[in-house]
């Protein structure tokens, strides 16, 4: 099968939250930025968007399933459970977490071939990540007769420049267009921007806190303990590593100008 290289910034994510969720959290008005709340708010995301599935379904396609915690949740209430994900290190995350009680593929869902089918496919924040066609395709292939797609995700608002913002997503509008021409409806939706935007705003607040004294400790550390190593070391670790970081980090104000968060259930015609 195809070697896949790991997402290196999801496991910076894993290690500083030390949480079994990947995603962003679902807050409530008025709670404090903090780590003790992000947890929190992950853990209401996951509930919430698993309050989606409808009642008769059995079988569940976790898509993007990161290290776990949703197919861990998932099974909990109930549900068959089976998982993929294209990155060897959050396989090893998940196998870990879950004791290897609920079945992995190391792929990606395009490449995905099985000859299960499933009453649900579940894609929470994974759904950006894979060609907007393959979404729906794939996804018809793999469920049942009047099967059912779950999508959370963030999508482009159309007809706006958002200036290189670097926040993927699909454009919207192109997205509900694609799910109708193959065969979907929407049988529930919801918007759910202005919860998850303390998600970012406190990822700004651990960069400006905690991130950017380490950049700056660890070249004056090589400087005094290995100094001729120091001159290639502040380019290429505090510079670049440093503008790259920044260029992704966005307010929640600004992301919600430029994209929408919805959790989206479409069931298959």
């Amino acid at each position: 099968m195809p070697k896949y290289r790991p997402n290196l910034l999801l496991k910076y994510y894993t290690e500083v939250t030390k949480s079994d969720q990947l995603h962003f959290g679902y807050w409530l008005k008025g709670e404090e930025l903090n780590m003790k709340n992000l947890l929190v708010a992950q853990e209401r995301y996951a509930e919430h968007l698993i309050d989606f599935i409808p009642e008769k379904v059995k079988k569940v396609l976790d898509v993007g399933c990161g290290v776990g915690g949703n197919a861990l949740r998932l099974k909990k209430r109930g549900y068959d459970v089976a998982s993929l994900s294209p990155d060897p290190f959050q396989e090893g995350v998940y196998k870990k977490n879950t004791n290897n009680e609920i079945p992995f593929f190391l792929s990606k869902f395009e490449d995905f071939n099985t000859n299960e089918k499933f009453d649900l496919i579940f894609m929470s924040e994974s759904s950006q990540y894979i060609d907007l066609k393959e979404v729906f395709e794939r996804s018809k292939k793999l469920l049942n007769e009047k099967g059912y797609l779950l999508v959370c995700d963030f999508f482009k608002i159309d007809g706006l420049d958002d200036h290189g913002m670097e926040v993927s997503g699909h454009l919207q509008k192109k997205y509900l267009e694609q799910s109708e021409v193959s065969g979907f409806k929407i049988v529930k939706s919801e918007n759910i921007t202005e919860n998850i935007m303390p998600t970012l705003d406190y990822m700004v607040v651990l960069f400006k806190d905690y991130l950017i004294p380490c950049f700056k400790m660890i070249p004056y550390a090589i400087q005094n303990y290995i100094p001729f190593f120091y001159p290639i070391t502040r380019f290429l670790f505090a510079k670049s590593i440093k503008r790259s970081i920044e260029r992704s980090l966005v307010s929640g104000e600004n992301f919600a100008k430029y994209r929408t968060y919805m959790i989206y259930l479409f069931q298959k015609q």
